[in-house]
């Protein structure tokens, strides 16, 4: 675990700082610059790349991670895995295209009534579905060389400064929205050229393909795997987007975008999840690969407790200043609060399940995960098309954090009976326990009506309050060694 907190507590600084840029951004300058409709735009046309690139790449940014270590230890230095790593995404991405120009009828036809403005940009898609497609089948090649920071600082601090300098082009009348668009959907090709950067000064930009390695056994097991990675990734994909998706065409880009700032924020609960699993993902290979169990078993335990405690802090903190902090956005966006709650919760659900999906992909039971995902992808639908039309946001909401329950539910239990293993101990109870005790106390007991004392004195009872008692229990002997190194070096 030493080198997953190590390399995490780096990516939490990158992400954290992400976060900061993604504040400025998403509530102080989206939703001040450009109008609901303008700002539903981009979230629609990202969760469509976003559905589009999981087709378009055929299963195989999984499979990298999965087949990595087979490769590296093949005894072949220039092992060829990123000549297919870019070939095969792209001969996908062709695919793509043909089918999005046979289909786009259809797609106009979806998004006309409501959303007219998307029909005007649609074909940014493309574009965009070729970015993102190939930053996250490198990102994933550069991850296995266990560097999981250059990829967070492309995604979350660099290609967040560009959409800033771009809205203060459009603020100040330098550029026309159109334009914005243009540079929007273009700055994305920067992420794929900072990784191809990277992995060229790592000396690993190894292009020839070596056929020797592709022995029969490898390839067969490597086709399968793929087949079920892009069908079970494309599920998956869709199941966190389609709510985006069917909002644009049903509601309107304007409830689209004050959703998307809504999930938004229940979203940043997930962000030590992300930080934890980027490193956690290659280790995990890495023992399933060699069946050390005992070692897997640890992981999934160490990273459930370790994502539920910053998860349920963020969360917390978050609703005890939900009021003031509504404020900070136009009106129309205040009817976002419970989004934010019901979303939080799902986080929640998510988080506490530890790497249950990164087991389940690098195992032999990784088809499971497709077999759940079809399941989940129906209720999903349908749970947006029956909830929608009568809730609006709340319905998407309650669909997705449904959505959340169900999938992670099901992943759980198998792993639980077929693998033996689950994430849950004494400490998960004590920290559900506390979580919401103290976070009931804050919000309901503790109010001024000056909010310059309001929000401190609030969120420092819910922080303190919190995390001493767990501290002291040694709920997570991982939280305790950070802040004991924390402390040491401030004392230094």
């Amino acid at each position: 675990m030493g080198i997953i907190v190590r390399q995490s507590i780096l990516n939490s600084l990158i992400t954290y700082t992400g976060i900061g840029l993604g504040f400025i951004l998403t509530i102080l300058l989206y939703p001040h610059i450009l109008n609901p409709d303008q700002y539903g735009l981009t979230r629609v046309l990202i969760s469509a790349s976003l559905i589009c690139s999981q087709f378009a790449h055929l299963g195989f940014h999984n499979l990298i991670l999965r087949y990595f270590p087979f490769f590296k230890q093949s005894g072949q230095k220039d092992h060829g895995l990123l000549f297919w790593a870019l070939l095969v995404p792209f001969i996908g991405f062709l695919l793509f295209t043909g089918l999005f120009f046979i289909f786009d009828d259809y797609l106009i036809q979806f998004y006309l009534e409501r959303s007219q403005l998307f029909v005007d940009y649609y074909l940014w898609v493309l574009p965009l579905t070729l970015f993102i497609l190939y930053f996250e089948v490198l990102n994933n090649y550069l991850r296995s060389l266990r560097d999981s920071t250059t990829g967070s600082f492309v995604n979350e601090i660099v290609q967040r400064i560009f959409a800033i300098l771009f809205l203060a082009l459009y603020f100040f009348e330098l550029i026309s929205f159109s334009q914005f668009v243009t540079l929007f959907v273009l700055s994305y090709a920067s992420q794929p050229l900072f990784i191809l950067i990277q992995i060229w000064r790592k000396s690993e930009f190894k292009i020839i393909p070596n056929f020797n390695i592709l022995k029969k056994p490898l390839v067969h097991g490597m086709a399968n795997y793929t087949l079920f990675s892009l069908l079970g990734g494309l599920t998956t994909v869709l199941v966190w987007n389609i709510d985006v998706i069917m909002l644009g065409s049903m509601a309107g880009l304007e409830n689209t975008a004050i959703y998307a700032i809504a999930f938004y924020i229940g979203s940043v609960i997930a962000v030590p999840q992300r930080s934890i699993e980027k490193i956690a993902g290659p280790l995990l290979s890495d023992f399933i690969k060699n069946k050390k169990w005992p070692e897997v078993a640890s992981i999934y335990r160490k990273t459930s407790i370790n994502q539920l405690i910053p998860g349920l802090l963020i969360f917390g903190l978050i609703w005890i200043n939900i009021e003031p902090f509504l404020m900070l956005l136009p009106e129309v966006y205040s009817q976002g609060k419970w989004v934010i709650f019901i979303i939080g919760i799902g986080k929640l659900i998510e988080v506490i399940t530890g790497s249950n999906g990164i087991i389940l992909l690098n195992s032999k039971h990784y088809r499971v995960s497709f077999y759940t995902n079809i399941v989940l992808v129906v209720i999903t639908i349908t749970a947006n098309y029956l909830l929608i039309p009568i809730y609006g946001i709340i319905g998407a909401a309650i669909a997705s954090a449904l959505a959340l329950l169900v999938y992670n539910s099901v992943k759980y239990i198998y792993i639980w009976l077929r693998m033996e293993m689950q994430p849950f101990t004494m400490g998960t109870l004590i920290v559900l326990f506390l979580g919401s005790f103290t976070l009931y106390i804050a919000y309901v007991w503790i109010s001024f009506d000056n909010l310059y004392l309001d929000i401190p004195v609030k969120s420092l009872f819910f922080t303190f309050a919190f995390l001493i008692p767990l501290l002291m229990l040694k709920t997570s002997p991982d939280l305790n060694n950070l802040i004991y190194s924390l402390l040491k070096k401030i004392v230094k």
